[in-house]
């Protein structure tokens, strides 16, 4: 069995973590990593381990920096199951889509400025040494609509007619829909297969509604391993969310 850190490690987000037994892949979250633009774009674009090789994602919670790039896994060959608690399933529906929402959002307003610099510059070379009000009304109305709306049809047919770079978003609201397909939420301290002689059980980690830590029990080459994952582990005493669990089921104590 070999333990892998893809995220969270040395930094805050982009928690991902893989288990690897000679049979199984078995991911540990799969997080967005979040900070400065061009660092996370660069990370978050490229996905350390093939998806296809992976046999089912384990889902602390829904929160971006630990769900944000299942979309981008489940549009690229990922045929597993997402497991995870039942409020982290129903909050991913949203979280997910909005961050889909995000990045088109994202990708669009960058395409709007590389479009927007690329005609004030023509304007320039035109013989006008300052671009006026005038002429920033006149390329703002080319690429918007209504005043403020954004007209990515015009705006994608500059960038293409002048080999621009175009931004794509990392996933779109249609590729957050898909991955929802792929979810299975479970109860808490219920136990579910998530390979070869490999389980796992949930158990309230008390951070957000429908947080967990996770128990995986493993048996390879004759030994057997229990593996505590805490993800992210709430305060004691706090409204609504009940407390991080401090008494786990017989067979999960021995970590």
């Amino acid at each position: 069995m070999i333990i892998t850190f893809y995220g969270a490690a040395r930094e805050v987000t982009g928690s991902m973590h893989l288990v690897a037994t000679k049979r199984d892949h078995v991911l540990l979250d799969c997080g967005m990593f979040q900070g400065r633009r061009k660092e996370s774009q660069a990370k978050n674009t490229v996905l350390p381990i093939d998806p296809s090789l992976i046999t089912n994602v384990v889902l602390s919670h829904a929160h971006i920096d630990h769900s944000g790039r299942i979309p981008l896994l489940t549009k690229n060959g990922f045929n597993g199951n997402i497991i995870c608690t039942r409020s982290t399933m129903d909050a991913c529906e949203l979280l997910l889509k909005d961050s889909a929402h995000i990045q088109e959002s994202d990708a669009s307003y960058l395409n709007y400025k590389t479009a927007k610099r690329f005609l004030e510059k023509w304007e320039r070379r035109r013989g006008s040494s300052e671009v006026g009000k005038k002429e920033i009304q006149e390329i703002k109305a080319r690429l918007k609509v209504k005043g403020h709306k954004l007209n990515n049809k015009a705006i994608n047919e500059l960038l293409l007619e002048y080999n621009l770079n175009i931004i794509e978003p990392l996933y779109t609201m249609d590729d957050a829909e898909q991955s929802l397909q792929f979810f299975q939420g479970v109860p808490y301290r219920y136990t579910v297969t998530v390979g070869h002689k490999m389980r796992c059980t949930f158990y309230d980690a008390g951070h957000i509604l429908g947080s967990s830590m996770v128990v995986l029990d493993i048996e390879e080459n004759g030994r057997k391993y229990t593996i505590l994952y805490t993800g992210d582990v709430g305060r004691f005493n706090k409204p609504i969310i009940e407390d991080p669990t401090l008494t786990f089921d017989k067979k999960d104590r021995n970590v």
